[in-house]
């Protein structure tokens, strides 16, 4: 129907997707032949080796060769996009950023897609967690730009899984619940899904909280009971740690279908052990995450100004939310069951599909009810003085604020001659405390000549559609844009 597409950029899988003649979002399959990508990759040869091409480059080797190559692999980079690591990445002796690494990602999405559509693929609609900030969401626009993606829009997870879920379908208006548990981000949204455009009325998020938290934890446990049985240390090199990762992760997802699995390590350097692993175990051991879980959608709620009786529909996406225990826990606290049917990995993907095709024919939008209206995901404010001591921060946008709407003016004044508007630090984050990595940066101006001493200037904040910080200064009357130098 049209040459835009969505893209689901995740922590362990990421999938690409178009809308169809039929107006149906479809996900593309890959080179390998997959609808998901593996968020890996390999600095080879002079260039990034991604998926499950990368994977297969570690699974051939053996050896110590196994073990170095191993150590290249680059995983999980989507939890380190705009908050890169001391000393940033290695592979293979190639320092690298996660803003670079999401781009090969990126890249190989789009040209596996090219080849499959017969066309160029540029235009793209990408998801983020709705709780990421400024930083991250500039950070993954920045890395679409390097992959040569001209980006149409980036919204939130939860929001383009409730398109999926309400695109076509004629629904009664109610409010619901987008429980979004990934592979490594997790963000609880509440809509108000009508028969016009659905709106979000609040979110809430949990950093580096997902699956992979969930394999970490089985795979500790692992470790100790292979150490018992054994009685031995189990190795700490790179290719057994990753092998008992692997382990774990297959366990983990056998679970979901079954009570009972056995995992089977086989290490060179002892004799191979078999552990029985128990759903009921698999429980006990993620329980404190699953509390969290349940804390975080109730922090949603109590944000919307609702009670868990007046969420008519809890709609599940992402992979983890498949896990039996998740969605026990979602089922006691709403005394129902939460819905499946679409395919979790795919939901979101598909729905940022649709919201491609709506950004290149907006009259779709309407014709298909598929709309849905963002809100401000995460809060903002700038450091001002504390008469009573330190900076404290001064919250300008707060959950659930429209997009694209100017908030309440904060004055200042301008003193001395410079020409320059004095810096105001910005800061993510709730509460008054100022933090060092929630700063975004500062926002700056050049004044006007002969702007006089003493000038009285009015400082406002709008997060825009795709959820990034916008700064409008008002000195003596005259509207001017602000920037925001982001660091």
């Amino acid at each position: 129907m049209g040459q835009a597409v969505g893209i689901d950029l995740g922590t362990t899988f990421s999938a690409i997707a178009i809308v169809d003649e039929d107006r149906e979002a479809q996900a593309i399959l890959n080179a390998e032949g997959k609808l998901t990508t593996p968020s890996v990759a390999i600095w080879q040869d002079g260039a990034y080796i991604v998926g499950q091409p990368a994977l297969d480059i570690v699974e051939r080797a053996e050896g110590t060769e196994r073990e170095r190559l191993a150590a290249a692999l680059i995983r999980g980079v989507k939890r380190m996009v705009g908050n890169p690591p001391l000393g940033g990445l290695i592979s293979n002796g190639h320092r690298t950023t996660p803003v670079e690494v999401s781009a090969a990602i990126l890249a190989k999405l789009a040209r596996d897609a090219s080849v499959r559509l017969g066309f160029a693929v540029r235009d793209a609609v990408i998801t983020v967690p709705a709780h990421f900030g400024d930083r991250e969401r500039t950070a993954t626009k920045e890395a679409a730009e390097m992959a040569g993606l001209h980006v149409l829009q980036i919204i939130n997870e939860p929001s383009a899984a409730a398109l999926t879920y309400t695109h076509g379908e004629e629904t009664k208006p109610g409010i619901a619940l987008v429980f979004d548990l990934g592979g490594g981000t997790f963000d609880a949204t509440i809509l108000h899904i009508g028969e016009g455009p659905s709106r979000v009325i609040s979110t809430k998020g949990i950093e580096e909280l997902g699956g992979i938290n969930f394999t970490n934890k089985l795979a500790i446990d692992l470790r100790r009971r292979y150490e018992a049985e054994t009685k031995t240390p189990y190795p700490d090199d790179t290719l057994s740690s990753d092998r008992l990762v692997v382990a774990a992760e297959a366990a983990k997802c056998a679970l979901s279908d079954v009570q009972t699995t056995t995992v089977h390590l086989a290490l060179d350097q002892v004799k191979a052990v078999d552990l029985v692993v128990t759903r009921k175990q698999f429980t006990n051991l993620i329980s404190l995450y699953v509390l969290q879980l349940q804390i975080a959608v109730e922090v949603a709620i109590e944000r919307a100004g609702k009670t868990p009786t007046d969420i008519d529909r809890v709609l599940l996406c992402g992979g983890s939310s498949r896990i039996p225990a998740i969605q026990d826990m979602l089922t006691q606290f709403f005394e129902r069951r939460p819905e499946t049917i679409l395919d979790l990995d795919l939901s979101v993907a598909l729905g940022a599909a649709y919201q491609a095709a709506y950004s290149e024919t907006p009259g779709l939008m309407l014709e298909d009810g598929g709309l849905v209206i963002d809100c401000v995901s995460y809060p903002v404010g700038i450091a001002i003085k504390n008469p009573g001591g330190e900076p404290i921060k001064l919250v300008m946008l707060h959950p659930g604020d429209p997009l694209n709407e100017w908030s309440q003016p904060f004055a200042v004044r301008i003193v001395g001659s410079s020409t320059a508007f004095p810096p105001i630090a910005v800061y993510k984050g709730e509460g008054s405390q100022l933090s060092p990595k929630d700063r975004l940066g500062d926002i700056t101006l050049k004044l006007p000549p002969g702007t006089p001493h003493g000038a009285r200037a009015t400082v406002m904040m709008s997060q825009d559609q795709n959820g990034l910080v916008q700064v409008q200064i008002n000195v003596d009357g005259r509207d001017l844009p602000g920037v925001l130098s982001r660091v």
